[in-house]
C-alpha cells in the first residue's frame, strides 16, 4: 500500500488558463471566471498583494492526475477589499469587488456597463471555438457565390472594355 507521500509524488497535474471577463458597473466591477466541473471547495479566491486578487483552483481528474490553475487580476485603487464577494453559478465564478462611493453622489440617471477580456478562451472552451469556426464556415459559404458574381461582373466589364470600344472617338 503506498503512503501519501508516495501517491503525491505520482501526481500529474494538467495546468490551464481559465477565460475571464471583466465587467464595470455602477457601483462595483465583475470578475467572471470559467471554470469548468470545479467545485467552490476546490477554489481560493485571496489578496495576497495589495490591489491584486489570487484566484486559484485545483480538482482532481483522476487518481494520479489534477487539473489546476492560478489567476491573478489587478483591481481598481478604488475597490473596497474587505467586502470583495465569490459565488459559483454553474461553471462560472463571479468575482464581485465593490467600489468605495465618491464623496458626492453622481448625477447619472444611466447605468454605464464596459467589458474586457482578461485572458484567451481555455482548452476546454472548445465549444466556443467550435461556434466561432461554424460562423466562419457559413461566411465562408456567402462569400463563395459573392466572389463567383464578382468574377463574372469583372470578365464582362473587361469584355465590354476590349471589344466595345465604348466612347472611342472615331478618327
Amino acid at each position: 500500500m503506498e503512503t501519501k507521500v508516495e501517491e503525491a509524488l505520482n501526481l500529474s497535474y494538467d495546468d490551464f488558463e481559465p477565460f475571464c471577463k471583466w465587467t464595470r458597473e455602477e457601483g462595483h466591477d465583475k470578475l467572471e471566471v470559467h471554470v469548468q466541473d470545479f467545485k467552490m471547495e476546490h477554489m481560493s479566491v485571496q489578496i495576497e498583494e495589495p490591489g491584486v486578487v489570487t484566484i486559484t483552483g485545483e480538482r482532481p481528474l483522476d487518481d494520479t492526475r489534477r487539473s489546476r490553475f492560478r489567476k491573478q487580476i489587478r483591481i481598481p485603487k478604488d475597490s473596497k477589499t474587505d467586502e470583495i464577494q465569490a459565488n459559483l453559478y454553474g461553471d462560472v465564478l463571479h468575482v464581485v469587488v465593490p467600489r468605495k462611493t465618491p464623496a458626492l453622489p453622481a448625477t447619472k440617471s444611466c447605468t454605464k456597463t464596459s467589458t474586457i477580456t482578461a485572458s484567451m478562451p481555455s482548452n476546454y472552451l472548445f465549444g466556443l471555438i467550435k461556434s466561432v469556426i461554424s460562423r466562419l464556415e457559413m461566411n465562408t459559404m456567402l462569400a463563395l457565390p459573392v466572389a463567383g458574381v464578382l468574377a463574372v461582373v469583372v470578365a464582362f466589364v473587361g469584355y465590354a472594355y476590349k471589344y466595345c470600344h465604348c466612347g472611342d472617338a472615331e478618327s
